[in-house]
């Protein structure tokens, strides 16, 4: 998700900025661009239909105002979520027209800025979140969280989903690898062997224990930064206490 942040006051772009990435550490998401703007005509420059899932608009700044820049957006692009920010309630009626998810009153507080994300849907577009995989029958759209672990076997990836089915992937370990391993609860533990740390129940001396009681062997070379990995997505975990708005 790519997020635009247009507001011609710096102190109050870091503000929004510093409750944005706790929103996401506590519910363990992951943002793709966060791009700042300090106009509207800055950000209109840079804009096109399609590049960003959200943008927050400061309504009050000099040159064109938020209205008038997210007016201009809607002409684009229906499908974005736009959040306003200001000082005054008077554009509230207004900001229906253009499709506002939400509209955050001046100083911003976390839990309207946590309210407003939540309305946006975030943690359900989590849930969802899906990677494109070659199968012997095409191209098939494979949900992230629905994987237990994956292994490379002659020459496939062998992906054993958490409800117990197999999927085999037409792929080379390296490019399949690229696509889980962006997403930090995914562990490359040993050769040929990813592991998603949501499935897992135990941390043993040499292996993974998973939920399903399948060992997953740990690389000796690999252990201190897979279980320094584990730990650090365990502490994310008790802190946030949800993910994908999925209750552990």
């Amino acid at each position: 998700m790519n997020i635009a942040i247009v507001d011609d006051r710096k102190t109050d772009s870091d503000r929004l900025v510093g409750f944005i990435d706790t929103y996401a550490e506590q519910h363990r998401l992951q943002w793709g661009a966060m791009d700042r703007f300090s106009s509207g005509e800055e950000f209109l420059g840079a804009f096109t239909a399609g590049k960003y899932d959200l943008i927050f608009l400061d309504i009050y700044m000099d040159g064109i105002t938020g209205m008038e820049t997210a007016k201009r957006i809607r002409r684009a692009d229906h499908g974005c979520r736009i959040i306003f920010i200001t000082t005054s309630p008077e554009f509230a009626v207004e900001s229906y027209d253009v499709s506002a998810s939400f509209y955050l009153l001046k100083p911003i507080e976390k839990n309207g800025v946590f309210a407003a994300l939540d309305r946006c849907g975030l943690q359900d577009a989590e849930r969802t979140r899906a990677v494109e995989v070659a199968t012997h029958f095409g191209k098939t759209v494979l949900p992230v969280h629905d994987i237990s672990y994956t292994e490379y076997v002659r020459r496939q990836v062998l992906i054993h989903l958490k409800n117990g089915q197999d999927m085999e992937v037409s792929m080379s370990q390296k490019d399949f690898s690229a696509l889980l391993l962006q997403y930090p609860w995914f562990c490359n533990c040993i050769k040929g062997i990813l592991v998603n740390f949501e499935d897992v129940d135990k941390l043993l001396e040499d292996r993974f224990l998973l939920k399903s009681g399948i060992q997953i062997p740990i690389s000796r070379l690999k252990y201190r930064n897979v279980r320094e990995q584990f730990l650090e997505y365990s502490y994310s975990k008790v802190r946030g206490g949800q993910y994908g708005g999925t209750a552990y």
